[in-house]
Parts: structure tokens; C-alpha cells; sequence
């Protein structure tokens, strides 16, 4: 009878908001081609007096709005992996949503006093943390537990971004350097994972002191960073995480990733971080300060922007039921992520390189969108819940 009326459930759900992915991964997605035409918009000068697009909301929207937004989806989808309960679904995803959805109109809008849409936006992470730790508690998943202060740590920098103007330059590292961080935890477990699988190779063992000691530096630096110690410390820590993700990169098999878009994607993706590691090692501590921009870039565009696209194109045919194979169009979307990333971090900042960057952006989730949106509000292929 469970059964019968868990499927009566599933089917009178729109398949929208059956998972988290699904909206989330969609509104990510067309929000972050939104707020860069915007922010493009500015930087030819073109005036927007209704709308809040100066370069404090371009920073905040894209980590807290678009990157926040596809971290809380990945994480309350990926729950249901963990613990085998059901993945938030129906009415708590649909508040989750409309949570997200009012920061983004509060933030955007001038009339709107900019303190108003933290009540939101913190609601959307801090509700996220509480659906996710108590399927975390119930099944004993303490190893996964952690996701629970980033989220808490991403609610409490996104109200500070914008009550404490003063600090919203280190809270934007931090905020960047957090994202960064779930992607050397995530990504040191699924980009080997996947590679093997897609050739049915068995993993290779992960070497403790590399994931100790990848876990460990990305906690430290985020500790340096929120309590303003000296920046050549952070340098010396970016090293160390070069060093590691040198090292662990060497172990995912590879040379056969170039046949295959959904693995080639997140492994440039992974690269990208590791470059803006290194230029991050010589940009604080004051060696070579010109590098800084470059190496925020490279986390911002060619890692967390690129590794974003790569994921959830896999995670949104693999959750709804379909082959892993991605759609013919998006080798070309991840080229254009990649072009992004290469001219924002290595072309001096100009006019042309804000275009290119910004258009490859467009044109890279821009396809995602025309791809997935019918994958995404379809129900799964296979018949299956979700």
C-alpha cells in the first residue's frame, strides 16, 4: 500500500519539482546568463538605474545566486544517495525555490532595501541545511555531515556580504575559496569514480595522506582568509593544494578522457582550479600581485563555471533516468566555458575580453538550457520516482 501511494504521490507532482536538480540546475543556469548581460551592460556603460548591477551584486549573485544555488541542489539531490531517504520533493522544494527566487528579485531591484532579501536568501540555505541534516542524522551519514556548516557558512556570508560592506571584498574570496573547496571534496571523489566507470575500470585506491591533506589545507585556507591573517600564509597553503591536486589529478586515468565529453569537461574543469592554485601561491604573498585577478578567474570561470556545466549535465541524465551520453551540442558548451575562462584569466583586462568571456558564457548554458530544460521538466526516462 506504501507503495501504491508513494507512486499516486510521484505521478500527481509536477516533474519539475520532483528533485531539487530540476529547478535549481534550470534557474542557476538561465540566472547566470541573465546577471552577466547585465553586468556586461554596465561595463560599456550602459545606465540600469532600476536595477542594483554594479560590481558588489555581480560578485554576490554569482556565488550566492547562481553557484549557491546549483550547490544546494547538488547537495539535497545527492542526499537521497547518501541516506536512501527520499530527496527534498512537492512543497518543501517549491519554498526552497520561491526562497531563492525573492532574494534574487530583492538583490536586483534598487527600490528594495538591500538588507530586505538577506531574510530570504539566508532562509534558502539555512532551510536547505535543515531538510538535508535531518535525513544526514537519521541514517548516521557522518561522513557527509559536513556539508551541513558549508551550508550554514554560505548563509551567514551572504547576509554579510551586504550588511558588512567594508569586509564584502574578503567575504567574496571566502565565499569563492568555500565553493572551491566542495569542489576538491566532491570532485576528488566523483571525476576518478566516473572515469573508471565509464571505461569499467576499477578505481584506483585514494592515498590517505593526499585526501588528509587536500581536506586539511582547503580548511586552513579558509580559516586564514575569514580571520584576516597575513596573505603570505595564504600563499603557502595555495601551494600545498596545487601540490596535492597535482599529485591526486596523476591518478584519475587520464589519457582516456578525451573520448568522452561528460569526462574531459570536469577534468579541464578540476585543471582550472589547480592553475588558479598556483597563480594564487605567487599572487598573495606579494610575488607576483598581477596574478591575482587571474587566479580569482580561474576559480570563478574556468573551476566553479565550467565544473558546474560539466556536473550538471551528468547529474541531470543521470537522475532522470537516461544514458550517460551528453547531447550532441554540448561538447561545443564546454569549449565555449573553457574559451571563457582562458580570457578572463590570461587576456589583460579589456572591453573584448569582457565580451568574449561573457558571450562563451551564454553560448556554453545558454545550449545547456535549450538541451536539458525539456530533460529537466520531463518525467525520468526509465519510469522510475524522481
Amino acid at each position: 500500500m506504501m507503495q501504491i501511494l508513494d507512486r499516486e504521490r510521484e505521478t500527481a507532482l509536477t516533474p519539475l519539482w520532483r528533485m531539487p536538480f530540476r529547478p535549481l540546475f534550470l534557474a542557476a543556469a538561465a540566472w547566470s546568463c541573465i546577471c552577466l548581460s547585465l553586468w556586461l551592460a554596465v561595463l560599456l556603460g550602459i545606465q540600469l538605474p532600476a536595477l542594483r548591477a554594479g560590481f558588489a551584486w555581480h560578485v554576490h549573485e554569482m556565488l550566492f545566486g547562481f553557484a549557491g544555488a546549483v550547490v544546494v541542489g547538488f547537495i539535497t539531490t545527492a542526499s537521497q544517495n547518501w541516506t536512501g531517504l527520499r530527496a527534498p520533493s512537492g512543497a518543501p522544494l517549491v519554498v526552497m525555490s520561491g526562497l531563492w527566487l525573492l532574494a534574487r528579485l530583492g538583490y536586483g531591484l534598487n527600490a528594495v532595501p538591500p538588507w530586505l532579501p538577506v531574510i530570504p536568501e539566508a532562509g534558502f540555505f539555512l532551510f536547505a541545511a535543515l531538510l538535508v541534516g535531518r535525513r544526514l542524522l537519521a541514517m548516521r551519514q557522518w561522513r557527509n555531515l559536513f556539508v551541513i556548516p558549508a551550508l550554514v557558512a554560505l548563509a551567514v556570508l551572504s547576509a554579510l556580504h551586504w550588511l558588512m560592506p567594508e569586509w564584502q571584498r574578503r567575504i567574496g574570496v571566502l565565499t569563492l575559496l568555500l565553493v572551491v573547496s566542495l569542489i576538491l571534496v566532491f570532485g576528488g571523489r566523483v571525476v576518478p569514480f566516473f572515469t573508471a566507470r565509464r571505461y569499467q575500470m576499477r578505481p584506483r585506491d585514494k592515498i590517505p595522506v593526499l585526501e588528509i591533506g587536500t581536506h586539511t589545507c582547503a580548511l586552513v585556507l579558509l580559516l586564514l582568509v575569514a580571520f584576516g591573517l597575513p596573505r603570505a600564509a595564504w600563499g603557502l597553503l595555495a601551494l600545498a593544494l596545487g601540490i596535492l591536486q597535482l599529485l591526486r589529478c596523476s591518478r584519475w586515468h587520464v589519457s582516456r578522457i578525451w573520448r568522452e565529453p561528460l569526462l574531459w569537461s570536469l577534468h579541464l574543469s578540476y585543471w582550472m582550479v589547480v592553475i588558479g592554485l598556483f597563480m594564487a601561491s605567487l599572487a598573495w604573498p606579494g610575488i607576483a600581485p598581477a596574478l591575482e585577478s587571474g587566479a580569482l578567474h580561474a576559480f570563478a570561470v574556468g573551476g566553479i563555471g565550467g565544473m558546474i556545466l560539466a556536473m550538471i549535465s551528468r547529474v541531470s541524465l543521470g537522475h532522470s533516468g537516461r544514458q550517460l551520453r551528453a547531447p550532441s551540442v554540448m561538447p561545443l558548451a564546454f569549449a565555449a566555458l573553457l574559451l571563457a575562462a582562458l580570457a578572463r584569466v590570461f587576456w589583460a583586462p579589456a572591453t573584448a575580453a569582457y565580451i568574449l568571456a561573457v558571450a562563451a558564457w551564454i553560448l556554453g548554458y545558454g545550449l545547456f538550457l535549450v538541451c536539458y530544460t525539456p530533460i529537466l521538466t520531463a518525467p525520468r526516462a526509465d519510469g522510475q520516482a524522481g
